[in-house]
């Protein structure tokens, strides 16, 4: 593991050293056609993901259309929801549930 490159997520509480194994050993079910597949998996890239995998054929912006006023902007936010829904699904589990 490259602890410089992502000390940053090391150092938050809720991915620690043994989440970003966790990570850098999983793969990320991000990739497909679309600005928001595009989106997740450079973030899933940067996460640093073992492997990145296609996706659903449509990722949920998880946010009601008239709150975001382009489809660019919806795919921007459903691309960042899904890498991070990938990120928390290869965490290991916490005691507590936390």
């Amino acid at each position: 593991m490259d602890r410089e490159r992502f000390l940053r997520q090391i150092l938050l509480p809720e991915i620690g050293e043994d989440g970003q194994r966790a990570i850098g050993s999983a793969t990320a079910p991000v990739l497909g056609p679309t600005l928001a597949h595009e989106v997740a998996r450079l973030y899933a890239e940067r996460a640093g993901f073992a492997e990145l995998a296609l996706g659903p054929a449509a990722l949920d912006a998880g946010a009601p259309a008239a709150w975001i006023e382009t489809e660019a902007a919806r795919e921007v936010l459903a691309g960042a929801r899904a890498a991070l829904r990938a990120i928390v699904a290869a965490l290991p589990a916490r005691p507590g549930g936390a």
